[in-house]
């Protein structure tokens, strides 16, 4: 059984795969490749089993009980290669470089149930078979698929083959920091609320994205859903996902569309690498990825 296994008695330490560099490190979530500059969203589990031609033969099963929303058996179509996602209760799990898939979109798995092969699959540079993984992460989604679609069409022009299961519209959090929380019965949505904000931001708009719907535990005060709001407080973790929203009812006339209101300075180093803050002449702002955030929600933003 692949370590991925909810039912696994691997410590995850023994299970990480390394990049080519031989570091621990590089096959866990953040800033961990390219001496800390380059960032994963995910985990990288490694093969234990080859059959002939030291080819993997490791099964990969489904962590939790969750339904199948999207499959991607074409390796050429992501450098993620073939891959999984399973949608569970207020997250995604997503299962990558799979060799093989032995599931359709619209079934409903348990956990430990088999998802495919553990591969090597990529349409990026080849994984070779010595480093052959499965890349696990555990997602929030950001925009619907139609929201996501116009920021993606915007940005890349071409068609985006995944929908809204595309990588660039999920957001993971460290695997590593739930995996145990989760199996004792702790909701991930509730890890998030937890995560300490990198920053607060208001925008204002009548606009409420699907993501506040979707996650609705997220939303500070109860609030309808149906009516327009005035705007929102969002705040964000430093790797760009945003885990409370407050809706303002009233705001200045004057006030800017949006801005930044708070940051924390001991999550700026981290938050500024990966592009949530941005910092000019001395003066923090709000930073690209936060922009792209809001767009592939939906919100009309410069």
């Amino acid at each position: 059984m692949s370590p991925i296994s909810k039912n696994s008695a691997r410590k995850i330490d023994d299970c990480i795969q390394p990049t080519e560099s031989g570091k621990l490190e590089s096959g866990k979530f953040g800033f961990v490749r390219e001496k800390g500059t380059k960032f994963h969203e995910g985990i990288d589990i490694k093969s234990f089993l080859k059959g002939k031609n030291k080819i993997p033969t490791d099964t990969v099963h489904a962590f939790m009980d969750g339904e199948v929303v999207y499959v991607n058996a074409s390796e050429s179509a992501s450098s993620y290669g073939c891959y999984v996602v399973l949608k569970h209760e207020y997250f995604l799990t997503l299962y990558a470089h799979l060799a093989s898939i032995d599931v359709t979109v619209g079934k409903n798995v348990k956990a430990g149930e088999k998802l495919g092969i553990l591969g090597t699959t990529s349409n990026c540079a080849k994984i070779p078979n010595e480093r052959a993984h499965v890349h696990f992460e555990i997602d929030f989604q950001i925009g619907d698929g139609a929201s996501f679609g116009k920021w993606y069409g915007a940005n890349y022009g071409d068609k985006n083959a995944h929908g809204g299961y595309n990588g660039l519209n999920l957001i993971g959090i460290d695997p590593i920091l739930c995996i145990e929380k989760i199996i004792k019965g702790t909701k991930l949505i509730d890890l998030l609320i937890d995560e300490r904000e990198a920053m607060t931001i208001q925008i204002v708009s009548t606009f409420i994205p699907q993501f506040v719907h979707q996650y609705a535990p997220l939303v500070a005060r109860a609030v309808d859903l149906k009516k327009p709001v005035k705007g929102w407080k969002i705040e964000f973790t430093w790797f760009g996902l945003p885990k409370k929203w407050t809706p303002i009812d009233a705001v200045d006339a004057k006030a800017p569309k949006l801005k930044l209101i708070s940051y924390r300075k001991s999550l700026r180093p981290n938050a500024l690498l990966r592009d949530v803050l941005k910092e000019e002449k001395g003066v923090v702002a709000i930073g690209s990825r936060i922009i792209s955030v809001l767009k592939k929600m939906g919100f009309d933003v410069l």
